[in-house]
């Protein structure tokens, strides 16, 4: 029957009504609530009895109430139709929360008429905005405060180049006005020298997939044609990554210094090796005079002379000592200044590595030296020979240095794919897996071992050696643990070109 069937809609209309989450409530035109559901109770604090017949106005905090009510007599002037509106309402034990209702004018419908105000709890949501645009302030007062700061030079760029925000202190670093740079004619590829354009490409490919880009150094050129180094950084500013900002922070000064350094160690370097040139050319004569007269001179005068003799071989050990520090200073040096020159010509490097083990053992009385090689003895290697007899030395001089006395020195020669390895192996201490990391490092020094025969150095030889195999594109490291040795190696491309 329609009629049975009306009922039962109206009974289920009910139902979903009273077990809805959100609050239902029929307001009268003057704003007198006729009718809550449960949810309305939960969400005021007060009893249905309490909000039947009360003025909803009441409800709504002091600061909302006008705007509301404006708001509502607009819709019912329009007899029809529906508003969102957010706003709080007070609860019974007097807090506040932020709502969020749909009210929706149903004063002509016969079977409702009333306003129903449709509303759900928005108080954790609307924090979490409020949190948001306060951490957005925040970020935009540090941002504001880092800008004006002239600590470092900042724009606002696309990737065409084009700049629509810059500070003053990239204003006083480039020289030219905030208006010309912000005119669109000037772009930051006419602000970049032409050896860094392929790096800002390579900077914008990193920005769109990663949103940053590593700081790297670039050269500027300011409006009257100076030069000048600068760290580079940037990251995007919005989410489609079209546009970036960018810092510059001016290192003119700390080139000068670096340079003011390299040129001071040039200098100590060229100037105690002049000396010590001649101190060593001095003591290899006074040796050969010495040698003179043990052939004619009496058994007593002889015995002096040996004497001598060994006090002048200890003085020359210790003059080559010197010599060779001498040297690392001056190979750092022009690496630092870019001046360290690599001589590439084919050569066999089984040849060189027999040659430095040859020479080695010569002056390594108190150990072995022992030399294995791949059945393919001839290995050829664009190289620079003397360069890898240095890598070679140094390592077998740290191996003769921390092995004990009467311990074997293993030299090991292989073939692995289209490269070629070179081992060292010593008995020593071995090293710590930090050291195995930090021995390549400048000055650095292995501080806990106990089994140094010599006098150490400066901490510049594997750093050196590093940079002599990283210019032959090859590959250096260790493999050591502590108390059973250490394997110092390096790996460099074979080539089929014959020699």
């Amino acid at each position: 029957m329609p009629g049975e069937a009306l009922a039962r809609s109206k009974e289920l209309f009910r139902i979903l009504v009273e077990q809805s989450t959100d609050a239902i409530m029929l307001i009268s035109s003057d704003g007198i609530i006729t009718y809550v559901n449960p949810a309305t109770a939960h969400l005021t604090g007060y009893t249905l009895a309490d909000l039947e017949e009360k003025d909803y106005f009441t409800l709504v905090h002091p600061d909302d109430q006008e705007n509301l009510k404006h708001q509502l007599a607009h819709l019912i002037e329009q007899h029809e139709g529906s508003l969102s509106l957010e706003y709080h309402l007070c609860s019974k034990d007097g807090t506040c929360k932020w709502i969020e209702s749909t009210i929706t004018n149903l004063l002509l419908n016969r079977e409702v008429e009333a306003i129903v105000c449709h509303s759900r709890d928005i108080t954790q949501r609307k924090q979490l905005l409020i949190n948001e645009q306060n951490a957005h302030a925040y970020a935009e007062r540090k941002f504001r405060s880092l800008a004006d700061s002239n600590i470092v030079g900042m724009m606002v760029t696309d990737q065409e180049g084009k700049m629509y925000e810059v500070n003053n202190q990239l204003v006083q670093q480039l020289g030219y006005s905030k208006q010309e740079l912000l005119s669109g004619d000037i772009r930051v590829k006419d602000l970049i020298t032409s050896k860094y354009q392929t790096a800002r490409a390579r900077a914008w490919r990193t920005l769109i997939s990663q949103g940053a880009s590593l700081p790297e150094e670039k050269e500027y050129i300011r409006k009257d044609g100076s030069h000048f180094p600068a760290l580079v950084a940037a990251t995007t500013i919005n989410e489609e990554r079209t546009r970036a900002l960018v810092m510059l922070l001016d290192i003119s000064e700390r080139r000068e210094a670096e340079q003011r350094k390299q040129e001071f160690l040039s200098m100590v370097s060229h100037e105690l090796r002049t000396p010590l040139t001649a101190i060593q050319g001095f003591l290899e004569l006074m040796q050969l005079y010495v040698e003179r007269l043990t052939k004619s001179s009496s058994v007593e005068t002889n015995n002096l002379l040996h004497a001598l003799d060994a006090m002048l071989q200890q003085t020359l050990r210790q003059t080559e000592i010197e010599t060779r520090l001498v040297a690392e200073l001056l190979d750092v040096s022009r690496m630092e200044m870019q001046k360290f020159e690599i001589v590439l010509q084919l050569c066999n490097l089984t040849t060189i590595v027999q040659q430095v083990v040859a020479s080695q053992q010569q002056i390594a009385s108190t150990h072995t030296i022992e030399l294995e090689l791949p059945s393919q003895t001839h290995l050829p290697v664009e190289a620079d020979p003397d360069r890898i007899e240095q890598v070679l030395t140094n390592y077998l001089s740290n191996a003769l240095k921390y092995s004990p006395p009467g311990q074997n020195i293993r030299v090991h020669l292989s073939v692995e794919g289209f490269m070629v390895r070179v081992s060292i192996r010593d008995q020593g201490p071995g090293l710590t897996f930090e050291h195995q990391q930090r021995v390549w490092e400048r000055f650095y020094q292995v501080k806990d071992t106990h089994h140094q025969s010599f006098p150490g150095g400066l901490g510049l030889g594997l750093y050196i050696v590093r940079t002599i195999i990283a210019q032959h594109q090859g590959q250096v490291g260790v493999d050591s643990q502590v108390g059973q040795g250490a394997t110092f190696w390096f790996m460099l491309p074979l080539t089929d070109e014959p020699i």
